[in-house]
């Protein structure tokens, strides 16, 4: 029998919090229920509460961290001399008495490591001013602390070149900046007007005691002298290499108005490809996401069905073939029609009779309404879950989870207006099914999101090349007197 993995998305499910109004997951959801009997049970972290980098998470994995792999392997130090945007670059940074401002997402520690490197290879002036300017990124205020310590390692770890200037959250700016926002901007930007907090630490703990989540920091400078003067440089460092284009309009926006008759010389440059609509010249267009579903899948030989809504077939084909918009013939797609799916012979004909090898349905809770109409809602997904289970009893590898949790205010119903607040935040259940697989000799163990792919297409490969969250109950044994032994 050939083996097959699915995996059955309930998006925005997760771990009910303390606090949280309590959804009866089991009534909504009895095919759900009856099947978690005799289930393998575990729980994923997750760093998202929206679906677009929860996606990239499944999809990719640690794309930061693969990224400055990158970058010190195959630009810093090496093909930079030969690499024209970089000689471009040379020549704008070696203008007297201007300043190189650097972008990063602080995700890492590691990324300090990285931009030492490349600035101590820039023919810089002894007196030139690099200043790098932070964009968090960190999705729950439960990060905070992580990200204190981050940060307070890399600004001590900068070389002497290098100063922290502003901090900011990456979506407190809108897609669309209104004036306000371009006020402020300019303000941060140009000015360097807004808060100024040298003691970042006290600041972002500050922003944790009033729950603003470190995406949405409004800017404040480390320092006085950050500002953007014109004949500077920029250079976006490591990203994730999407929604930069509302800092690019802040600054290309409010120039003409700060420098006045002067011609605005603002050169923008990437280390890598940046998504962007504006033109701006980069060190590297591609890089291979060796950990990205299309790569595995072709390394396996394996194809993939992904069943999603019809609004999201762009981004998932783009984060699954490793940030790329291509026809991939180890990837199709359907779009999702939950009414044909309350069919069994229709979810049959998906799985036994098709020749993928793993098989995604991605659904999503919808709490934009009412609790009732979410209730709804979970009761039409478990018919479709019951189907599948059915299909796959004895048969298939099973996994039933959920990419990001959800936080949301909504009343209870249309004739009931009382507000009340579901959070399913950081943690996520992952429901296990295989008939090969016995609870005596297995265990599945906690991960993260990316974890949950690699084990579906371990169950599908056999070849142990994938890191599974199902162990054999003697490797933990194991891994417990070898703890005992080198104490």
């Amino acid at each position: 029998m050939d083996n097959k993995s699915i995996i059955f998305l309930i998006n925005g499910l997760g771990v009910e919090k303390a606090g949280s109004y309590s959804i009866s997951i089991d009534q909504c959801m009895p095919k759900l229920a009856r099947t978690k009997e005799t289930s393998f049970f575990t729980t994923a972290v997750i760093n998202s509460l929206e679906y677009r980098t929860a996606y990239q998470q499944f999809y990719l994995g640690d794309t930061n961290t693969m990224e400055l792999k990158y970058l010190k392997e195959h630009i810093i130090n090496s093909e930079l001399n030969s690499n024209p945007t970089y000689q471009s670059f040379v020549g704008s940074i070696s203008i007297p008495n201007t300043k190189l401002h650097v972008f990063v997402e602080p995700t890492s520690d590691k990324v300090v490591d990285e931009i030492n490197d490349l600035v101590n290879t820039l023919p810089l002036e002894n007196n030139k001013q690099v200043f790098l300017h932070l964009l968090l990124t960190q999705q729950t205020i439960n990060e905070y602390q992580k990200l204190i310590n981050t940060i307070n390692y890399i600004k001590y770890h900068l070389n002497s070149h290098i100063t922290v200037g502003f901090i900011v959250g990456k979506e407190y700016f809108s897609k669309e900046m209104n004036k306000d926002e371009m006020d402020y901007a300019k303000k941060l930007f140009f000015y360097c007007s807004a808060e100024r907090w040298s003691e970042t630490d006290k600041k972002l703990l500050s922003l944790k005691e009033n729950n603003v989540r470190p995406c949405e920091v409004p800017g404040f400078c480390a320092l006085n002298t950050c500002n953007i003067v014109n004949g500077d440089t920029i250079l976006f460092f490591n990203t994730n290499r999407t929604d930069y284009d509302k800092f690019i309009q802040a600054i290309y926006s409010n120039a003409p108005s700060v420098y006045g008759d002067a011609a605005v010389t603002l050169p923008i440059y990437s280390m890598i490809h940046l998504d962007t609509k504006y033109t701006v010249p980069c060190f590297s267009e591609n890089i291979v996401y060796e950990s990205s579903l299309s790569n595995q899948l072709e390394k396996i030989k394996k194809k993939c069905l992904i069943i999603t809504q019809e609004e999201n077939l762009q981004l998932v084909n783009f984060l699954a073939n490793g940030l790329n918009y291509v026809n991939n013939p180890y990837i199709q797609f359907l779009k999702l029609d939950i009414a044909s799916l309350q069919d069994i012979n229709q979810i049959q004909s998906i799985i036994d009779k098709s020749g993928y090898d793993l098989i995604i349905f991605d659904f999503h809770m919808d709490v934009s309404k009412t609790i009732n109409d979410l209730k709804q809602q979970l009761e039409q997904i478990d018919v479709v879950l019951g189907h599948v289970a059915d299909t796959c009893v004895n048969k298939y590898s099973l996994f039933i989870t959920s990419l990001y949790g959800v936080k949301k205010t909504l009343p209870l119903a249309s004739y009931n207006a009382e507000m009340v607040t579901i959070d399913y935040e950081m943690q996520i259940p992952i429901f296990f099914f295989d008939y090969r697989y016995l609870r005596s000799k297995y265990i599945l163990f906690p991960g993260e999101t990316n974890d949950i792919l690699n084990t579906a297409l371990a169950c599908i490969s056999n070849n142990g090349e994938f890191d599974s969250l199902i162990k054999e109950r003697g490797f933990f044994n194991n891994l417990f007197k070898l703890f005992k032994k080198n104490k």
